[in-house]
Parts: structure tokens; sequence; C-alpha cells
């Protein structure tokens, strides 16, 4: 008889529901395995901080949650693994931890029956390293989200300190593993020059995502502006993001020009829509409304008249772009922002630095309604969608990577 192959995603971080662009890259890769036939288990190394505050005698170690008919995820709910993440993130270092633990093979007996149930193991991110044992036997796969150490190059001076010894470990990458997700162009170039023997074919899955999840009824846009308190002819451009460095620092240079250039948004009846942990605590000014973190993103994207990219620093690709393209807004990004992509610029988005946004959004508000702009968006949708639609990019990269099974087993 036949069953489905077994996909082990082993990451260091609780993906599911998705809280950040990482996560949701995780997560619809996950997904997508399981929708062509894969049996999919994530397995997770910590939780988040709801999971520990109900910690008490007797509480059941693993967290265990049905994401989809063939995906599900455990969630390893152990002290040691959570104190030395929190401590970690609050001296400001990075994930050394992650290979540290499964580097020693000292894991739970539930990670060790897991790897044996598994046909392969896709690692999230470059911090997993293979768990001696057995299963190295095993198809070994890198999910990358970006070149970790280029993002600590551009870190604190703590942060800086662990680049070399981690873009060690990423030229090592290309010869531990089967293959390589690569995520951009940068990573998919840097792995395969690092790989001697050449085999590796390092497919590119960009950070797409499942276009189904941006459909929603008309009403919902116009329900969502009431409850945001919009005006009808109000243009609002949503910028998502989680809280991380380079998504911060975009975010101070917003307020600043909403501050600078109130009289300019409020004359032609523009406002910013901050959607996500960017903003921890909701807030609204008069050019400005921040939700901070909320269960479902679609009614903001609904009410959206386009995506802003503010972002001017990172590695591999901005996930918020592609969920942009998704949902059909418009997009006015950065050029680093779009990077990744394949967008051109003026065909495919209004390009902007801080310097000039306030010229790219006269340009964006005297070109086209609001209605023309969405039906532009329709166009570049059309044109991109092969490199933003994550099932698409999953089906075409299981298929190109070296060694990596069929959906169907053998029992």
């Amino acid at each position: 008889m036949s069953r489905p192959t077994r996909i082990l995603v082993l990451s260091g971080l609780r993906i599911f529901p998705v809280i950040s662009g990482g996560q949701l890259r995780t997560a619809g890769f996950a997904a997508a395995l399981g929708r062509m036939g894969y049996e999919v288990l994530i397995y997770s190394l910590t939780g988040r901080r709801s999971d520990y505050s109900a910690y008490r005698p007797g509480y059941r170690d693993h967290r265990i949650d049905q994401v989809e008919p063939s995906v599900r995820e455990e969630t390893y709910l152990g002290p040691y693994p959570a104190i030395v993440h929190a401590i970690s993130r609050y001296r400001d270092r990075p994930r050394q931890w992650i290979p540290a633990m499964l580097g020693s093979g000292r894991i739970t007996a539930r990670l060790r029956n897991h790897l044996a149930w598994a046909d392969a193991v896709v690692a999230d991110h470059a911090y997993v390293p293979r768990v001696p044992g057995p299963w190295t036997e095993k198809p070994w796969f890198l999910l990358s989200h970006q070149l970790e150490h280029r993002l600590l190059e551009q870190g604190s001076p703590a942060m800086r300190a662990y680049a070399p010894a981690m873009r060690r470990h990423e030229v090592s990458v290309a010869t531990e593993f089967t293959d390589v997700f690569a995520c951009a162009e940068e990573d998919h170039e840097f792995f395969r020059s690092h790989d001697p023997s050449g085999l590796r074919r390092m497919p590119i899955v960009r950070c797409g995502v499942d276009p189904r999840r941006y459909e929603a009824p008309v009403a919902l846009r116009e329900s969502t502006r009431r409850e945001l308190e919009v005006k009808p002819d109000a243009r609002l451009l949503l910028f998502a993001g989680s809280r991380y460095g380079p998504n911060n620092e975009a975010l101070d240079e917003l307020r600043a020009f909403s501050e600078r250039e109130a009289e300019f948004l409020t004359a032609h009846n523009l406002q910013f829509l901050v959607l996500g942990g960017v903003c921890p605590a909701p807030f609204r000014t008069q050019t400005m409304i921040a939700t901070g973190r909320v269960p479902d993103i679609l009614p903001f994207f609904c009410a959206a008249d386009a995506g802003l990219n503010p972002i001017t620093r990172g590695a591999g690709a901005n996930v918020k772009l592609f969920e942009y393209l998704a949902a059909r807004l418009p997009v006015l990004s950065t050029p680093f922002g779009v990077r990744g992509s394949g967008l051109v610029p003026d065909e495919d988005y209004l390009p902007f630095e801080i310097g000039t946004l306030r010229e790219t959004l006269g340009r964006w508000v005297s070109e086209r309604s609001a209605a023309g702009w969405r039906q532009r968006a329709e166009a570049v949708w059309a044109r991109h969608r092969h490199s933003c639609d994550i099932d698409l990019l999953v089906q075409r990269a299981v298929v190109e990577a070296r060694g990596f099974p069929g959906p169907s087993g053998a029992r």
C-alpha cells in the first residue's frame, strides 16, 4: 500500500498562527506541500509567551495544532529552550542556542521519533543544523529565509560579532544539505558559489503567499473603513510589518514624514495604515492609523488603496510585498524593498526614497483614481503570479530540487 510522503519541518520558533513574514514563509511552504499530497509535521522548539503563562504542574510539555488536513505543528514547551531564547533576545544575541542544542543531539524523545518517522527533513532557517543520528542518511533540505550573516552585519555590535561565524556556517550549508530552497537571487548565488560539487540545484522559492488568503467581498472593505472611521474619499496606504529592526526604522521615518507633511497629506486625503507588531500599541493621528497586532489581516488589506514598503535595509526579500500583490494592491516601494521580486519600476510599482516620498504620493494621486490603480494592480498580479503564488513556487521547486521525494511514499 502507498502512503503520503512524510516531511518533517524543524523550526526554532512556533509558526502558527503567523505573526511575522518569516513565519508566513514557513507556513506557506508547509501548507503548499500539504496541498500537494505530502503529510507535513512542523516541530518547533519554543512556543510563545502565552503558551508558558498557562504552564502549571502536570501541564503537557507539547502543544499540538492541526492547522490544515495534512499539516500539523507540535511545539515543545519545556523550560530550557524557552529560557535560553528569552535570555538571547534580552541580551540582543542571535539564535545560536538552536544549533548548539540540535547539533549536540540533546533533543526530546518526541523529536527523535519524528526524525525516525520522516522520509525527508526541512530545516527552517540556517540556524537549524542537521541533527546527529541515523536520520542524517535521509534527505535534508534548508528552507532559506535570507543570508543570516548579512543581516547580522547590519545589526548591533553584539550581532555583528557573530557575523563571521554565521558566514562560515552558511558556507558549509552548501555541502551539508541535500539541497537548498533559496528565497531570492542573493542567497541562491551565495550557496551555489560554495557548492564545489555543483550537484545541488538550489531552486528559488520566493516569499510567495496563498492568494486565496486575500480574497474578500467588497462589503468587508466598506465595513472595515467605517470601523476605522476613514472618509469615503480617503486613500489609505498600508504598511504591514512585524517588530523587526528594518521595519522599526522604516516606521520611524514614516512617522516623521507624516508629521512633517501633515498639511500635504490632509490636502490630498491621504492616510497611512500601519498594520502588525511593528507598532506594539494602537494609536491614531490625523494622518496615521496604527492597529498593532490583529487576529485577522484580511479586513485591513481590503480597506487599503495601496501597499507601501519603505524598507531600506535587511536581507532576503520582504513577504509584505508579495502580500500586497496577492491582495491586488498597487505598490509604492523603495528600490531596496522590491529585491527578490522581479518587479520593474514604474511598470509594476512606483519607486521612491524617503526624500522623494511626497513627490511619489503626488504622482500616485494625480495619475489615476483609486479604482484605476486597482485595475493596474490586477495586471501586475497577472504578470507576476508565477513568482508570487506559493503553491506554484513549491510545486516547481520540489521537482527541481535534488533528491526531494515525490508526494507518494511506500508503506
